[in-house]
């Protein structure tokens, strides 16, 4: 992959050398991890090794670490199994937002639609951002669940989940969080945010796919989503993903605060000089989400210029220059009539949601890369605006 010409990284990020390496390594290891000998152990070292490395990401204990195949089974488990667990069942409510990643928006409405729960969708502010106030006045007798993502995919966003976390204790209510996109990018430590349940994925920060993990604080229940062999503590049946693992392990060994500190600067530093550039060159360009760099991911960039299709940029700068950016979650990319909920959650109208591009920022990206992606962008606005001015004479 070439960072030059990759602005994606919250759709997936590149692999990183050593994880590439460590799961290369792991590849000689075919033990069943449940196995009682030598091969079974040499595996099982490699998941309890992979395990702790994320623990110590995410400040907590080996065995609040459960591994699944990513950030939506993550988040179906800690919805559904939460509420299951602690006796939930036909009349729980839950709240959640109306900018939540479509594996917890799914889940939800099918639990609506089956009669086992009832949920409220809290709306957010025009920069995404939810209401703490808003969050209390939802909370009735029968709330069991408040499930809300920690940063938004789409305009990086950052929610207060501590202060909802604290509130939904007080509350003797369940605290879930998405945190796919937060994970390796914000320093967290999931007592400090005081969350029952986190959910992660590794290939959003330099790990492999299909392979994720839920926290979940000790001593809170949860139903296994999956049943069988028991592994997993007994909670997620199937044999361990052992190479997907070894990989997990390493992306999140090789993250220490000092390096995540710098990296969270040098996106601020080139999300600040992106943004400039792009309303310098296209002046009607116009940022979605929040301004303020405490208040979204540093990496996130969305933004619309009026009377341009999003797609028709994209694909313009893609086939020219091999430049990738996002018209939308990778998750819904398939569904080209599906408009942004997320957009529309925060006043866009049709026109400006089919205008809007995401950029997002990796470990490799550099100020000349962002120069040239943004003059990339002003030649495709310009190209496409004369070829509409030309097709409507």
């Amino acid at each position: 992959m070439r960072s030059e010409t990759y602005f994606d990284y919250n759709a997936t990020s590149e692999l990183d050398e050593q994880v590439r390496q460590a799961m290369i390594d792991s590849m000689s290891v075919y033990g069943n991890p449940s196995s009682r000998h030598s091969y079974g152990a040499a595996a099982k070292t490699i998941v309890s090794e992979a395990r702790a490395a994320v623990a110590r990401l995410m400040g907590c204990e080996p065995e609040a670490i459960k591994f699944t195949s990513g950030g939506s089974e993550s988040n179906n488990w800690a919805i559904k199994g939460l509420l299951e667990a602690n006796g939930a069942r036909g009349e729980a409510h839950i709240i959640t937002t109306e900018i939540e990643h479509p594996s917890v928006l799914q889940v939800c409405a099918y639990l609506e639609r089956t009669g086992r729960s009832r949920v409220t969708y809290l709306p957010v502010n025009h920069c995404g951002a939810v209401s703490i106030e808003e969050l209390q006045a939802a909370i009735r007798p029968d709330t069991k669940l408040i499930t809300i993502m920690l940063a938004n995919n789409e305009i990086g966003t950052i929610q207060p989940i501590r202060e909802a976390a604290l509130l939904a204790r007080s509350r003797g209510i369940l605290m879930h969080t998405d945190a796919v996109q937060a994970a390796g990018k914000l320093p967290l430590n999931v007592r400090q945010l005081g969350v029952d349940a986190l959910s992660m994925s590794a290939h959003k920060f330099g790990g492999p796919k299909g392979v994720g993990a839920l926290y979940v604080r000790p001593g809170v229940e949860l139903e296994p989503l999956i049943h069988g062999g028991g592994q997993e503590f007994g909670l997620r049946s199937g044999t361990e993903n052992v190479i997907g693992l070894a990989g997990f392990g390493k992306a999140a060994a090789m993250i220490d605060r000092a390096k995540l500190e710098a990296q969270l600067k040098r996106w601020s530093e080139l999300k600040r000089m992106a943004v400039g550039r792009l309303q310098e060159l296209v002046p009607d360009c116009r940022l979605n989400g929040s301004a303020e760099e405490s208040e979204a991911l540093p990496n996130t960039i969305n933004f619309e210029i009026g009377g341009i299709r999003g797609e028709s940029l994209a694909g313009y700068i893609g086939v020219k220059h091999g430049a990738a950016v996002s018209v939308g979650s990778a998750c819904s990319a398939t569904k080209q009539s599906m408009l942004s909920h997320v957009l529309r959650a925060i006043g866009r109208n049709e026109e400006q949601i089919r205008s809007a591009i995401r950029i997002s920022l990796g470990p490799a990206v550099s100020e000349a890369d962002i120069e040239r992606l943004c003059c990339q962008i002003a030649e495709a606005a310009l190209h496409l605006r004369t070829v509409a001015a030309v097709g409507s004479v």
